[in-house]
């Protein structure tokens, strides 16, 4: 089976780009189906300074691109499926003229949605959303990463055939760090993520300034891309006592800083399936994060879910389990266990590919 991917390709790492390194790597090593990869990520970043010029005329000229290759991808592989992969905004155009192409070469599409605004923008009818129901229509499914997201879609655009497929998770690429599981974790809370205000960095700050005097014995660790502007505004801003900024790691680098860690903690504002919460899942942290895109389907019963952009529930969250040792330990194991019943990429990977297959008769 020829799948042609459409999907931004690492480096550099992030969630979207870490699930197609976790794909293609599970797919190489099955051996029954071919990735043809479209890469979608762009050149620059927003905290590399990324303005509206790239992100319109650049990424316009990206767009024009990326359907040439797709027509190649077409014509030379003849592919079994597209499966583009989406973060929403202005990304949509594109995925608009690739479905388009996918259907006019009659090659069957799956769009995968990987933001969680879906049940806010629906609600409200934005022109956003708009465009997503455009694209909804040309595509031959769309999947849908957590349960609100997929409900609000049966709801605000019901001739629009949708499942719900989580992100899937190789245990077995953590087995070089569980020797750290049989260790004594360092006192540390762990923040993995881009150092960026809707990430929740500023009410983590200011959440740690409280906890960092009753605490003197642990530090906050904050790993991740970071725009030296926006740093130096931070420290500015707030008193940075035992915060470390680490700024980008590559992934075996960052995971075995996480993998040491007490207390995973993820404050964003919105989501979609964050890769971060399945590693620290996987290596049984317990985790405080908050009630964005498919994170409340992740913790169920083995997390702490707060509300987002909410300094004193985080502050209480994070001080009951670092008070509570015992039930942050109790968490960390729910939450493995949870995440080798649901999120296995070998019952996840027959899903894609039934939908793979399923897409030419639809």
């Amino acid at each position: 089976m020829k799948i042609c991917l459409v999907a931004p390709i690492p480096p550099p790492y992030g969630g979207i780009a870490n699930w197609t390194r976790l794909l293609t790597s599970y797919a190489q090593k099955q051996g029954d189906v071919q990735f043809i990869g479209i890469n979608t990520a762009p050149k620059k970043r927003n905290l590399d300074g990324r303005t509206l010029f790239d992100r319109v005329v650049v990424q316009g000229a990206a767009m024009l691109r990326q359907k040439r290759e797709l027509l190649s991808v077409i014509k030379k592989e003849h592919p079994d499926a597209v499966h583009i992969t989406t973060s929403g905004s202005l990304a949509v155009f594109r995925d608009i003229l690739l479905l388009r192409t996918a259907k006019k070469k009659g090659i069957p599409s799956v769009y995968h949605i990987r933001f969680g605004r879906i049940p806010q923008i629906a609600e409200q009818n934005t022109a956003e959303w708009k465009r997503l129901k455009k694209a909804f229509s040309l595509a031959s499914i769309v999947i849908a990463i957590d349960r609100k997201t997929e409900q609000a879609i049966k709801m605000h655009a019901p001739e629009t055939t949708v499942c719900y497929i989580p992100n899937p998770f190789d245990l077995k690429s953590l087995e070089q760090y569980s020797i750290s599981l049989k260790k004594e974790r360092k006192k540390e809370l762990v923040f993995l993520g881009w150092v960026v205000k809707t990430k929740g960095i500023e009410e983590l700050l200011g959440a740690w300034e409280h906890l960092s005097k009753k605490h003197p014995e642990h530090t906050l660790r904050i790993i991740g891309p970071y725009a030296p502007d926006y740093l130096k505004e931070l420290k500015d801003r707030f008193r940075c006592d035992r915060v470390i900024f680490d700024g980008e790691k590559k992934h075996d680098e960052a995971l075995v800083l996480l993998s040491s860690g007490e207390i995973f903690v993820l404050p964003s504002y919105t989501e979609g399936f964050p890769n971060a919460v399945l590693e620290a899942m996987a290596l049984e942290l317990p985790i405080v994060a908050t009630d964005v895109g498919a994170i409340p389907d992740m913790l169920e019963g083995c997390g702490k879910v707060i509300p987002a952009q909410n300094e004193h529930a985080l502050l209480h969250t994070l001080e009951r389990l670092l008070s509570s040792p015992k039930e942050a330990e109790s968490l960390g194991k729910k939450a493995r266990q949870r995440l080798e019943r649901e999120y296995g990429i070998d019952r996840i990977f027959e899903e894609y590919k039934s939908l793979w297959t399923k897409g030419r008769t639809i």
